[in-house]
């Protein structure tokens, strides 16, 4: 951006991949904000040069364009004023889990008033690969991160989007708005946590030309991370094997874990997480001044709900 508040960002979600997009009760076209500090923390597209050789010529002498993709990533604080909406953009079965078939597919609006004009980038056929849906830091705002592939776009010297959906003061989520309970516990002295899902979807190439003709659901992956003031084994005891275990076992268990996001007495969002299985754990600040911690990570299984 070339200044203080000379960029816009809004995102629409699409009917069909590429199609239009939803509208309201007056065949208006739907926009949202993301969040409050909204930050781009990606936008480049990639036309898959090719580089072609020629019998006496010691350098390549032409490159010619394979398939297109573009990239765009957003980073924002949890607002319960469009917090919901991105998660439609990501989970395809309704905004509340995942399911075979298309992923739900979005437009997104990326604008900038320059010195001398205005440019407006529109991002079709954008498709969720990377969410980060709860993002914790003790004392901070509580986050997200958003990744899409998009499949086309076009640049306007206007802006677009009107009538957009934007946050109202009191909607963000402070630190304290969210919760963690692993095997039906609230971790307490919760340091930072997150959510992260990976491999979501991904785009379908056909011999039509460089643009993807349609996307897919891919391998949804999604793992969980917590740091806490060390208050007891029982985390500990999960890692070496179970409740109880004092060495470590053949085979480890899982158990249920939940992250709760509620802002002024209202949730918001509760992601279920159905199994999860300590992968690491790891001490921290043992030999120090300052409170010693505990770190884990978990892998989730048997799918991601949202309510």
């Amino acid at each position: 951006m070339t200044g203080a508040g000379s960029a816009t960002l809004a995102f629409g979600k699409e009917q069909s991949f590429m199609g239009d997009l939803t509208q309201d009760g007056s065949s208006n076209d739907e926009y949202w904000e993301f969040g409050r500090s909204e930050s781009l923390t990606d936008l480049s597209l990639d036309n898959q040069l090719q580089r072609l050789d020629e019998a006496g010529a010691v350098e390549s002498v032409e490159s010619v364009k394979q398939n297109f993709e573009g990239a765009v990533s957003v980073d924002a604080t949890i607002s319960s004023d469009t917090f919901n909406d991105v998660e439609d953009l990501v989970f395809n079965d309704g905004g509340t889990a995942f399911t075979n078939g298309r992923p739900q597919s979005a437009k997104i609006y990326a604008g900038v008033d320059y010195l001398d004009g205005t440019s407006e980038r529109e991002l079709v056929g954008c498709i969720p690969v990377d969410f980060t849906p709860v993002s914790y830091e003790q004392g901070g705002m509580a986050t997200f991160s958003v990744s899409f592939l998009y499949a086309d776009e076009n640049l306007g010297t206007s802006i677009t989007p009107s009538g957009v959906t934007s946050v109202s003061n009191g909607t963000s989520a402070p630190f304290h708005a969210v919760s963690l309970d692993i095997d039906g516990t609230t971790v307490t002295k919760l340091q930072s946590a997150e959510i992260t899902i990976s491999s979501i979807s991904r785009f379908q190439y056909g011999a039509a030309g460089p643009t993807p003709v349609d996307a897919v659901i891919a391998d949804p992956t999604t793992e969980l991370t917590a740091e806490a003031i060390y208050s007891g084994p029982s985390r500990l005891e999960l890692a070496l094997g179970g409740t109880g275990a004092t060495s470590p076992q053949d085979s480890v268990g899982s158990v249920a874990g939940q992250v709760d996001v509620t802002i002024d007495g209202t949730s918001l969002s509760t992601y279920d997480l159905a199994d999860i299985t300590p992968a690491t754990e790891s001490w921290n600040n043992v030999i120090s001044s300052d409170d010693t911690t505990e770190t884990n990570t978990f892998n989730s299984d048997g799918g991601v709900t949202v309510s």
